[in-house]
């Protein structure tokens, strides 16, 4: 989901390097980034693509939601080196978890807890004693699993140094003495693309990274060909056009590129997981919107699968092996030993994280949903078909050199 849902971020940086900004060589070209959440090839098709961005292609994505995609989308880095994949994790030392004190909500009537006024009353307090600048939201997660969880974001992805120990492409350009702009992913859609705009007329930066949530909030509601998400879209493509337009107002070349974390699938088939929780309790588990994830021994995760197939569950269950396989970070198992991912157009419901949906994302990596667009108004790099190969481009369009295999395109 979006910063708005599962993950999100952005703010406003200038170059952080002492003294006046250097001037870039000539002919260094300037670049605008889009990141637009759930930006699927369907979905681009099917608003019609973006006016002024012939070159398109498709991504391959990540097993997981947006908080390893982007991540992913700034670094280059597949998650297992970034160590994203969901919004919570398992807290290294049970107990000492930054969610570990928001056990106490336990001790409140499961009508006052689980109102979405005190879990976001709770999740402020959270952010300010913890000191969080990235994106926190408790959702339905049960109070007693606080006490066992973490949150691998605890600040702000785009203005990180570093995620994981990987270096972004935004903080790359800051060291280089560029001048970067972030959107701020915490303003309103609609005030954030008007400060983008005002700030990329005013500062002239040479490189800005805008965000776009909407879209993804339009298809969790109401799916794929709704008026929502026509009108969603149609929204988008008019706001890129004007940043651009006040990209383009700062002089020199400028190149767009517009990137997608994933697409969106219509659901068919909302599964009820209580049952099947009150079979596995005592389990260790935690149930996401289109996966269920465990930890323990592997007599714990024997019984776990039987009980899966014994509800006829349609899915696919990922080892420890078919995790390594798709780059999932699996050191410490942070996001469980072993999960359980529904087929696509399936949905957990109500999940820990949510209820039903018209549209969800989030499945195996080989499913259309998966996949996230690119479109450019300058040609795709060959070999450019991977949410990893992402921040190689822009690196060298900003001649960062080094790790990229982008050099010369």
């Amino acid at each position: 989901m979006s910063r708005n849902e599962m993950c999100p971020h952005g703010d406003v940086t200038e170059a952080r390097a002492s003294g006046p900004v250097p001037a870039h060589p000539s002919g260094q070209r300037r670049v605008l980034v889009v990141f637009v959440d759930a930006l699927g090839p369907s979905q681009l098709e099917a608003f019609g693509g973006l006016v002024g961005l012939p070159h398109r292609g498709r991504l391959r994505g990540i097993l997981g939601y947006s908080c390893g995609a982007l991540p992913t989308i700034l670094t280059g880095a597949p998650p297992e080196r970034h160590g994203r994949m969901c919004l919570f994790s398992h807290a290294e030392n049970e107990g000492d978890g930054v969610l570990a004190p928001l056990k106490w909500l336990g001790l409140l009537p499961p009508l006052v807890h689980e109102r979405s006024r005190l879990r976001r009353a709770a999740a402020k307090v959270l952010r300010k004693t913890a000191g969080l600048t990235g994106y926190v939201d408790l959702y339905r997660v049960p109070p007693e699993l606080f006490r066992w969880l973490d949150l691998p974001e605890r600040e702000d992805l785009f203005n990180a140094e570093r995620i994981g120990g990987e270096e972004t492409f935004l903080s790359e350009a800051r060291r280089a003495g560029m001048r970067v702009f972030a959107a701020p992913w915490q303003l309103p859609e609609e005030e954030r693309w008007a400060h983008t705009c005002a700030v990329l007329r005013a500062r002239k930066p040479d490189l800005a990274f805008a965000y776009a949530t909407e879209l993804d909030g339009a298809l969790h509601r109401a799916g794929n060909g709704s008026r929502d998400a026509r009108a969603a879209a149609g929204r988008i493509s008019e706001r890129i056009q004007r940043a651009v337009e006040a990209m383009r107002g700062g002089g020199g070349e400028v190149t767009t590129v517009v990137v997608g974390d994933h697409g969106m699938s219509d659901i068919r088939d909302v599964v009820d997981p209580r049952r099947l929780l009150r079979e596995l309790r005592g389990t260790r588990l935690f149930v996401d919107s289109t996966m269920m994830r465990f930890w323990g021994e592997d007599r714990a995760l024997a019984l776990a699968r039987e009980r899966v197939a014994a509800h006829g569950l349609r899915g696919r269950w990922l080892d420890e092996g078919a995790l390594m396989e798709r780059r999932a970070p699996v050191r410490g198992a942070p996001y469980g030993r072993a999960l359980f991912v529904l087929e696509e157009g399936a949905l957990f419901a109500p999940s820990f994280v949510g209820g039903a949906m018209r549209g969800m994302h989030g499945y195996d990596v080989d499913s259309p949903s998966a996949y996230a667009a690119i479109a450019s108004d300058a040609a795709l790099p060959e070999g450019c078909g991977a949410l990893v190969d992402v921040a190689g481009w822009v690196r060298s369009m900003l001649g960062l050199g080094g790790r990229t295999p982008w050099e010369g395109a």
